[in-house]
């Protein structure tokens, strides 16, 4: 009784059912990443786009919610994990690559369709110049009622010129969508929205799928900026850091051999330099009041400012040879 019970239950099934569920649960064993995206209007006719797009690449499968629920199970999948997003039309995507790449892919893949009510333009929607296949009648008042200025040729409108109809963020107007689709123009983009992706057990929601690439990458320079900051302040013994460490040593090792008065050959013209203008300053400040006997250049700027001037003119400079730096830095410290 048991057996009959159990064979007139499976005979109940429909065997394509059986068949998808075996087929979707191998796939899924194979596969670490499942995303999840609605068709909720999604034309249907735009499927086969997307399975060109990801030959080679995913699994494109649309099926029923409860079939693909029972298939994740037998695959070993939390399905409570997934119950919120088995809502709905969904089209099922498995692959072994990461769900982020597929994200990006389908936030920059469009498709477009024809106009109907009540869509808003993305962009300028425009009538070309030329014969549009209508026949002079009733449907020039149309034409006239959008402001697109037509002739009659040989009993066919033509339209004069290129005429912008509806413009980005603006509806399209109800009278022109039957002048669009006769002349194929298809003014409305339209994508694939993802719900959710199902990542070696772990759930990503849409909203986390999302990636500014822009933002990412400007995250990741200032990262590299912060942490060679910090790598160069503590002379981190790396290759790429030393090199500006070095760099900077020396200068400082300059900067502090010149407000010093340290001699070396090569410290000598930095220190004399620095000494001078703080002479001529020192002059300068007298000049009138006490007789020092010398010629006071008068364009040579004052000690504050010059010493400003050779601190930039380090700050500017990218830094000497390997060599000089080594032989500046052996004279310095002996």
């Amino acid at each position: 009784m048991i057996k009959m019970a159990v064979e007139i239950q499976q005979k109940k099934i429909a065997k394509w059912k059986i068949d998808e569920v075996e087929e979707l649960t191998e796939e899924l064993k194979k596969n670490k990443t499942v995303i999840i995206g609605s068709l909720e209007g999604f034309p249907a006719d735009k499927l086969h786009e997307i399975r060109k797009q990801l030959r080679g690449k995913a699994i494109v499968r649309v099926t029923k919610n409860s079939l693909f629920q029972i298939a994740a199970k037998n695959a070993g999948i939390d399905v409570s994990k997934l119950e919120k997003y088995l809502i709905g039309p969904n089209i099922f995507i498995l692959t072994n690559d990461n769900p982020f790449t597929f994200s990006i892919f389908f936030e920059k893949f469009k498709l477009k369709r024809y106009a109907k009510a009540g869509d808003i333009a993305e962009e300028e929607v425009v009538i070309p110049a030329g014969d549009t296949g209508f026949s002079a009648g009733p449907v020039l008042s149309t034409f006239g009622k959008l402001k697109i200025k037509t002739r009659v040729q040989e009993g066919k409108i033509f339209v004069a010129e290129d005429t912008v109809i509806a413009k980005p963020g603006s509806k399209i107007p109800d009278d022109a969508i039957p002048i669009l689709q006769k002349l194929g123009i298809m003014p409305v983009y339209i994508k694939l929205g993802l719900k959710g992706a199902y990542y070696e057990g772990l759930l990503i929601p849409s909203n986390e799928l999302k990636i500014d690439l822009g933002q990412y990458a400007s995250n990741i320079a200032k990262a590299y900026q912060e942490s060679m900051a910090v790598a160069v302040e503590i002379a981190y013994p790396v290759p790429e850091v030393l090199k500006v460490t070095i760099g900077k040593a020396y200068r400082n090792a300059m900067a502090l051999a010149g407000e010093s008065g340290y001699l070396t050959p090569e410290t000598a013209e930095n220190v004399l330099s620095r000494a001078m203008a703080k002479a001529y300053a020192l002059a300068s400040a007298l000049e009138g009041k006490v007789d020092l006997g010398i010629n006071i250049p008068k364009a040579q700027a004052p000690a504050a400012a010059e010493e400003k001037k050779e601190e930039k003119k380090e700050e500017e400079n990218k830094g000497p040879s390997e060599e000089e730096i080594g032989g500046g830095i052996s004279s310095l410290f002996g």
